[in-house]
């Protein structure tokens, strides 16, 4: 070791194997610390020989920090600065989570934190990665935060500093060399889209090697950095779109779900029009499309509905149709809702490509015909009357969920099918008269299976069978109301039924006043 200053206390933070900060310093470590220590001084750290561990060395730094003298600050001094900036890279280098530790950049002239310490500060902005904690996630979002408005305080010229630290330091240096090997062709290394897709020279090469994938092997702290920088960067959209592809193409679950989620975030704020001049929004579609085809058996049902509740808000997005209002049954975006050319083929090819083959598909896994049941009917309330081009395709869908004899073991699965055809009642009940038949038989024969199925047997955490038969209850009084305002007379077709099954009489009460002039349902 060159310099000896700290060379005991180095032995015993080895020694005592302390990995995290303790709540109080032991007292033969206390003991082993200067009454006075510089910035200078702390920094002969750094040239601790080979066999130095470096959480022994960072340690070294905190318990400095931390002790009763702490570090002797002096303003104005110029190796001062530098050596507490030859600190701040050594920490940043050592925290990123990454196999190997690259040699400190070149020393600062001022305590302005440098792009690479930045960029180690961004790996720990997402406490869902295994290296980052809930208290780290939001220290690294504050540090960055407070770093770039200390900036801007300071210098009043440079507003675009966060813009070019992002597009530059974070997109261009870092990211694009990463990501390079495995960009898809159908975009250029700018972010353009390929007019002419040319084979790559790494299709060769194993799409799962690592030498393809540093991102994914070596440093995936990459992917978060590009995840803060994709929620504040507010231009040079181009720039990310070769990375978003890449993480789109990813087949690994976890990475597939948090791209999705990424593509909304940066869909959501990106200018549509700007994309679809460019091209890219055909890109992206292409893109984002096949993962709703991630459907049992080849893909595992808990996956196959992690990525199908990524997949189909994204693609809605692409659409232009906003999720938290098209969720509400109440919605009243339908009446004024406009969709371009491209945005209805797209929705076409969403409800007979992607709900309808993944129902078709997968129509015994309960769990995905609950999810696709409510994604449709988001669809649904959105698109309002347009729907009707749909309904010789949904009702029967919905017909045949509700009336599975062994709907009853998911109840959630029923409640969603159900509260789908509240919302094919509400938007399309013009044409709703030539299928009253399916739908009364869709109704009796749900309620008689609840009827049926003893109330201790439904399982517990979904809707019991007073709430299954309440919605199905008003779902017999809009088709009520929907069938008055045909002139179609409703008790002329349940009368029969109620008589062979008197219980069905609960179910078409409000079917009852409707019809003979009592009071009437509001579709």
């Amino acid at each position: 070791m060159e310099n000896p200053m700290f060379e005991d206390l180095l032995k015993a933070l080895g020694r005592l194997g302390i990995t995290e900060p303790p709540s109080e310093l032991p007292e033969e470590i206390q003991n082993l610390v200067p009454d006075e220590v510089t910035a200078q001084d702390a920094a002969q750290l750094l040239v601790s020989d080979s066999t130095s561990n470096p959480t022994d060395i960072l340690g070294a730094f905190y318990v400095l920090l931390s002790s009763e003298h702490g570090v002797t600050v002096r303003d104005g001094n110029e190796e001062h600065r530098r050596a507490w900036n030859k600190i701040i890279e050594y920490v940043g280098d050592t925290i990123l989570p990454i196999l190997s530790i690259e040699p400190p950049e070149e020393e600062k002239s001022d305590t302005k934190l440098s792009s690479r310490t930045l960029i180690s500060v961004a790996a720990f902005t997402n406490s869902g990665d295994a290296w980052t904690t809930t208290q780290s996630a939001e220290l690294s979002e504050k540090l960055l935060e407070d770093h770039f408005r200390s900036q801007e305080k300071e210098r009043v010229n440079d507003e675009e500093q966060l813009a070019r630290f992002v597009a530059e330091d974070v997109l261009s240096d870092l990211l694009r060399p990463l990501f390079s090997k495995s960009r898809p062709a159908t975009v250029t290394a700018s972010g353009r889209k390929a007019e002419f897709v040319e084979p790559s020279r790494y299709d060769n090469a194993s799409a799962e090697a690592e030498a393809r994938k540093p991102w994914k092997y070596d440093r995936r702290y990459a992917v978060t950095v590009f995840e803060w920088a994709e929620q504040i960067l507010q231009k040079s959209w181009h720039l990310f779109t070769p990375v978003l592809l890449t993480l789109l193409d990813e087949p690994q679950t976890a990475l597939k779900v948090r791209a999705l989620d990424m593509f909304r975030d940066f869909w959501s704020r990106c200018p549509g029009d700007l994309m679809r001049q460019t091209g890219l929004a055909q890109v992206f579609e292409d893109a984002v499309f096949p993962a709703v085809l991630y459907l049992p058996s080849l893909t595992p049902v808990e996956e196959s509905v992690a990525i199908l509740n990524a997949a189909y808000p994204a693609l809605m997005v692409l659409v232009g149709i906003n999720l938290e209002l098209a969720a509400n049954e109440l919605c009243t975006e339908a009446t004024t809702a406009t969709f371009t050319q491209g945005q209805q083929k797209l929705l076409d090819r969403l409800v007979r490509e992607g709900i309808l083959v993944g129902y078709h598909h997968a129509s015994e896994h309960v769990r995905i015909v609950e999810l696709l049941c409510y994604q449709l009917r988001c669809i649904v309330n959105w698109m309002g009357i347009l729907t009707v081009k749909y309904l010789k395709n949904l009702i029967p869908m919905v017909t045949e969920i509700m009336t599975e004899p062994f709907g009853t073991q998911y109840p959630p699965g029923l409640s969603s099918a159900i509260r789908l055809l509240q919302a094919i009642l509400r938007t399309c009940w013009p044409r709703i008269p030539h299928y009253c038949n399916e739908i009364i038989k869709a109704l009796m024969v749900c309620w008689l299976n609840v009827e049926e199925e003893e109330e201790g047997l439904f399982p517990s955490g979904g809707p019991d069978a007073a709430q299954l038969q309440g919605e199905m209850t008003k779902t017999a009084g809009m088709l009520a109301a929907v069938m008055k305002a045909a002139d179609l007379d409703m008790d002329e077709r349940v009368s029969p039924l109620i008589k062979t099954e008197p219980q069905l009489g609960k179910l078409f009460k409000l079917a009852n006043s409707s019809s003979g002039g009592g009071s009437s349902h509001e579709v």
